[in-house]
């Protein structure tokens, strides 16, 4: 009798342990969301108190098509119906604490597993998510790069011993990413390195930076680069086919934002040649010319704003007309084939620009 008790009670035990197990492992029960703007090739934000407007941009105008809530930085992709916002949980000393919402498929859900999440960058199939977070509202707690599998719902392991420099990683095709950082503990290791997410391998891309990289932006598998020696910076462009790199006359001594237009073999930088003088510049990858775009007007582009680019090339960015105001900014429009600089919005505001990654 009691050994018939004492297997009953084990058998029971089993049961209710693998029952535990499955109603764990179920998959998250994502939140359906039901009215989310339809999204342009380009798209303007206006961030008010605790909404955000959101404007699609067409025809050289801005058209509300509705709100979200406040956002910090947002990258999305229409043809894959995929929507990434950063949205402010608390301002603190350092850094914002936030939080990231991801909407696939008009299904939401919600990554808020660290203090500040910064740098979104999603790959062409938009099924891979890159940033780098902070544990605590300090510089010093950066916890490196992180790659989230947006369609498995799951981080991913980069088998890499590379401390990768502050938002210095960029997409070169759905499966590669490429980052600059150094290997603590090697001597001359600060390279750009390549790591290839279907073999889990990582390979040095650029060895030779000339200096401390800045910034890169790939155009293809080529690359624009920053460097610094000394307090002097210099632009460089990496021509992957030879493996050569080439200077690039020009003054820039920081580089804030960029875009690249593939189909003209353009490279749009929201740069400066110091604190004061910031602009937009276009770099040609044809004949390596750098050439400055804005200067008068607008007064000063907002270099933090974002770049947007739309199927004809044409660029569009936020800029300040009265610079002792610098949360009153409007939408500005590149023409890419009269190469002149228009006015497209039709009133001041804290405007962001975006555009979709294309497929």
């Amino acid at each position: 009798m009691k050994s018939f008790i004492k297997t009953t009670f084990f058998i029971t035990f089993f049961i209710a342990i693998l029952s535990f197990t499955a109603c764990g492992s179920k998959e998250e029960e994502l939140t359906k969301v039901n009215k989310l703007p339809h999204y342009s090739q380009v798209t303007a934000i206006e961030n008010k108190d605790d909404t955000a407007e959101v404007f699609k941009i067409e025809n050289n105008s801005l058209y509300n098509i509705g709100n979200v809530e406040s956002v910090l930085d947002m990258v999305y992709n229409i043809k894959n119906s995929l929507y990434i916002y950063s949205v402010n949980i608390s301002k603190g000393e350092n850094l914002n604490n936030n939080k990231l919402v991801i909407i696939k498929d008009e299904k939401r859900k919600e990554l808020k597993d660290f203090y500040s999440a910064v740098d979104l960058k999603i790959n062409s199939s938009a099924d891979k998510l890159a940033f780098r977070t902070f544990s605590k509202d300090a510089q010093e707690s950066a916890e490196g790069l992180k790659i989230y599998d947006i369609n498995n719902k799951k981080y991913i392991d980069i088998k890499s011993k590379v401390l990768v420099s502050g938002n210095l990683y960029q997409w070169i095709d759905e499966n590669r990413i490429i980052y600059y950082g150094v290997i603590e503990g090697q001597k001359n290791s600060n390279k750009i390195y390549l790591y290839d997410f279907n073999s889990n391998k990582e390979e040095v891309y650029l060895d030779n930076i000339n200096g401390y990289c800045m910034y890169f932006t790939p155009i293809n598998k080529d690359i624009l680069f920053l460097a610094r020696q000394g307090d002097k910076s210099k632009l460089y462009y990496y021509d992957s086919t030879g493996k050569k790199i080439k200077s690039v006359e020009g003054n820039i001594e920081e580089i804030y934002k960029s875009k690249a237009d593939l189909k003209n073999g353009h490279i749009f930088l929201a740069a400066g040649e110091d604190e004061v003088n910031r602009a937009l510049y276009k770099f040609s990858s044809e004949d390596l010319k750098l050439e400055r775009i804005t200067y008068d007007f607008p007064k000063q582009v907002d270099v933090l704003s974002g770049i947007g680019l739309d199927e004809q090339g044409n660029i569009y960015f936020s800029g300040i007309q009265n610079e002792s105001e610098k949360d009153k900014k409007e939408v500005f429009m590149y023409d890419n084939k009269e190469h002149s600089i228009n006015l497209i919005s039709n009133h001041e505001g804290k405007y962001s620009v975006y555009s979709s990654v294309k497929s």
